[in-house]
């Protein structure tokens, strides 16, 4: 399995190649619990992915490396048994949000990109994204390119 560091992280949010939309998920749900802490890449502990609660239905994630640390605001969303993280990112003044799938085995938290290339249009509402998860996300490439981060 391949291991990035959390500037990659912050690389893959910027240039993302997991799926896009300006539509996000309901926001709908609390929060998961597991979740909340600090996570490494295991290799170098200067750069971390600190979740911590922003609300009752959102977290707020701070990315930090040797140099900065980035501010992400995103909520989660359990779509047929997945649990899928809506990030709120925003470049000159437009918010986009992205996708990933994530789950929590005790200490690891291992999240994934949803795959953009089963996308066959942009989404024209909130609806049809929710219908593209239900629809797809149980294909075997919904969920792509793992990563694993330790909590410590």
């Amino acid at each position: 399995m391949k291991k990035y560091t959390l500037s990659l992280i912050i690389l893959f949010l910027v240039i993302s190649c997991s799926l896009e939309s300006k539509f996000s998920l309901p926001n709908d749900e609390n929060i998961n619990p597991e979740l909340i802490g600090e996570w490494y890449n295991g290799k170098d502990n200067d750069e971390k992915l600190t979740i911590i609660k922003h609300g009752e239905k959102t977290y707020k994630l701070l990315i930090k490396d040797k140099e900065k640390t980035d501010e992400i605001i995103s909520f989660s969303k359990t779509i047929r048994g997945f649990e899928i993280m809506n990030l709120k990112t925003e470049y000159k003044n437009k918010i986009t949000n992205v996708f990933y799938g994530f789950k929590v085995e005790g200490n690891t938290l291992i999240f994934y990109e949803v795959n953009k290339k089963l996308r066959n249009k942009e989404f024209e509402s909130e609806t049809e994204l929710l219908d593209f998860f239900k629809e797809n996300i149980n294909k075997d490439d919904f969920f792509i390119n793992p990563t694993e981060l330790i909590r410590k």
